[in-house]
């Protein structure tokens, strides 16, 4: 295990094609509803080469995923990020295919229904970009495409705006959206910009800390352990699909963008919106391996 935040570890839980199980940090909390973990940090779920991460949940399904793309050509791995000493996947300017994915097909994890859920991210993002999606839920792990296309079922975008955006530049958006009739859609811009933006150069930022619960009809947006926004959905959001998978790092694949960042990790409980202090103790035991 590569972190080099404070791991003490708790009861190790069963991981799918390990021996043992993985001990998770002790830091981590909920971790009955964690049902995705996957981390670049940790020689267990990444070990530096080939396509295949390792979902570290301890889940009874656990994720498959894979990194799309072609090494050094769509995307590269990184043994010491500058920013934090420690292994990052990441895509640079002109590298627009490379993206992380789950590939599970039929899966609940994603299934959240009506139930509260958390998304949680590692990302370094860069200045000089216009937006660059971290996660999204609505392609299908059948066979890539956009299920909901139709605006049949609710899903979700996150992503870090950039100084060529035209408006909201520096800000996190989260963006979920269900058409189910009529229309609706909730928008969560962060009031506050990401840590190490730049509105006057283009370059690295620092690693961001960002978190999506929802509870009820109430969605909250933190960014580096502070709540930066609150909305709350006018209907039920019933995240119902039948073939939900999270793709991560995915920004432009269908239109050639060429906004990039640094991947580290990303957790999904489903059943639980951590609260605030959940988010905080996860924030301190993991800022000192990502610079902070």
């Amino acid at each position: 295990m590569r972190l080099s935040a404070t791991s003490t570890s708790v009861t190790s839980k069963s991981v799918a094609g390990s021996s043992g199980g993985v001990a998770l940090p002790a830091y981590l909390t909920n971790t009955d509803d964690l049902v995705y973990y996957i981390d670049m940090h940790n020689s267990a779920s990444y070990s530096g080469s080939g396509t295949a991460i390792t979902d570290l949940s301890g889940a009874s399904e656990n994720y498959a995923t894979t990194i799309e793309g072609t090494l050094d050509t769509d995307w590269y791995y990184l043994n010491s990020d500058a920013a934090s000493s420690n292994p990052a996947w990441g895509r640079e300017d002109g590298q627009d295919d490379g993206y992380i994915r789950t590939t599970n097909t039929g899966s609940s994890n994603l299934k959240f229904g009506t139930s509260s859920f958390t998304v949680e991210m590692w990302v370094r993002p860069y200045s000089g970009t216009n937006f660059y999606t971290v996660v999204n839920s609505n392609w299908d792990a059948n066979n890539n495409g956009n299920r909901q296309s139709d605006d049949s079922k609710p899903y979700i975008y996150m992503y870090f705006i950039g100084r060529d955006a035209s408006s909201n530049e520096g800000k996190v958006r989260a963006y979920i959206r269900h058409w189910p009739s009529g229309s609706e859609s909730i928008n969560l811009y962060s009031s506050h910009q990401w840590s190490g933006y730049s509105h006057s150069s283009d370059q690295w930022g620092n690693w961001n800390h960002i978190v999506l619960t929802r509870s009820g009809s109430t969605f909250k947006l933190y960014v580096n352990s502070n709540l930066r926004e609150t909305d709350t959905s006018t209907g039920t959001m019933d995240f119902d699909g039948d073939d939900y998978c999270a793709n991560f790092m995915d920004d432009g694949r269908s239109t050639g963008q060429g906004d990039f960042g640094r991947f580290g990790a990303a957790r999904i409980y489903k059943g639980t919106a951590l609260s605030s202090s959940d988010i905080l103790a996860h924030w301190d035991g993991e800022k000192a391996a990502y610079g902070h």
